[in-house]
């Protein structure tokens, strides 16, 4: 089954900065565990070394299981409104390189308005989304490739909670958002790959906004 060409604009990729080093952070994984909670956004900034740590926890070998081919894999696009030294927009990270390929402006808003079913979502420094090969699952896996996606993008879900807390940020995942518009968003056609689930990242909590938002 041919693919489509992944959206991004690799001759204006953008390399993130080497990734929080999370075991010299001071915490046990049974406190970063336990204190783990969803919600409660906080509005303000992020530095690139935040965000590429949390891009990093993506790049999980996968158990076979999870990926039972290297074309299942999932693509994550992060969506940046807030963070140091990175212009806001609709990205598509590339791990192999510790890159980001742009793929369109953004606006704070219109992304609220238009694409976020939770409008507090908006407050996030970014969003990751997950996007899945689904048309390979089915045709791989018949009805059972949805759960087998489902099961995946859970699996790299879990990475990020942990990696969110270890940092200190508020977070949360979500699938509060249009299908449609998420995937029209990233340039995806909707049947190779499609938007699955998303990550919300904000700011410390109580953090005020370093220099205010960054929207273009």
């Amino acid at each position: 089954m041919p693919s489509s060409p992944c959206p991004g604009d690799i001759e204006r990729g953008r390399t993130v900065p080497p990734p929080r080093e999370l075991s010299s952070l001071g915490r046990t994984l049974t406190d970063v565990v336990v204190a783990r909670r969803s919600g409660g956004i906080t509005n303000g900034s992020l530095d690139g070394a935040e965000l590429s740590t949390m891009l990093s926890a993506t790049t999980a070998v996968l158990p076979r299981a999870l990926q039972p081919h290297p074309t299942l894999g999932p693509i994550v696009f992060p969506l940046v409104f807030d963070v140091e030294g990175i212009p806001p927009g609709a990205y598509r990270y590339e791990p192999a390189q510790q890159v980001i390929l742009p793929v369109r402006m953004v606006q704070r808003d219109a992304v609220r308005e238009d694409l976020l079913l939770q409008r507090e979502h908006g407050d996030g420094a970014a969003i990751l989304f997950i996007a899945v090969p689904m048309a390979l699952w089915l045709h791989h896996f018949g009805d059972r490739g949805y759960r087998g996606a489902a099961l995946q993008v859970g699996y790299l879900t879990d990475r990020l909670y942990l990696a969110a807390e270890m940092l200190g940020l508020t977070y949360t995942a979500s699938g509060g958002f249009a299908p449609a518009q998420a995937d029209q968003l990233l340039d995806l056609d909707g049947y190779h790959h499609t938007t699955m689930f998303s990550f919300v990242v904000g700011a410390r909590p109580q953090q005020r906004s370093r220099g205010g938002s960054h929207e273009g």
